[in-house]
């Protein structure tokens, strides 16, 4: 496992969770946020498949992250959820997505702190491929139509 690549990683995590649970989401700040999902996403597909060295995780709850948004920027969207079958819209939420994908993070970023890198990097991967990762193209979307132009 390239341990640069595992720590890079965490770094964007930290820089994301960070980011989003210190700031209030502005039209100013919506560019910044759609760089630091692209980031995760790009470097999450990157890093290695494989196995948690453990099965007890640190923690089995999930921590929550409080998002704030400025008045100027709607947090629901409307989407299909599943682009490959011809069923209605529902409603997305930019808050759950953005919270989501945080908490999904940072139970990587334990096992990280831990010093379980396999376990850190089969969360992040499993997450990616199973959860946030999909919060991630959902958030994208809906910030892309919110972004000043």
């Amino acid at each position: 496992m390239r341990m640069d690549q595992v720590k890079e990683f965490y770094e964007q995590a930290d820089e994301y969770c960070c980011f989003i649970s210190e700031n209030v989401i502005t039209a100013d700040t919506v560019p910044y946020v759609m760089e630091l999902l692209m980031k995760l996403y790009i470097s999450a597909m990157n890093l290695p498949e494989t196995e948690p060295e453990t099965t007890s995780p640190l923690s089995d709850i999930s921590e929550a992250v409080a998002i704030r948004f400025s008045e100027q920027i709607p947090t629901t969207y409307w989407e299909i959820f599943d682009p490959h079958a011809d069923k209605d819209t529902v409603c997305g939420d930019l808050i759950d997505d953005l919270s989501d994908i945080a908490a999904d993070l940072k139970a990587g970023m334990k096992e990280y702190e831990a010093g379980r890198f396999g376990n850190a990097v089969f969360e992040w991967k499993f997450g990616l491929n199973n959860h946030w990762g999909q919060h991630i193209v959902d958030a994208l979307r809906a910030l892309h139509a919110a972004r000043p132009r």
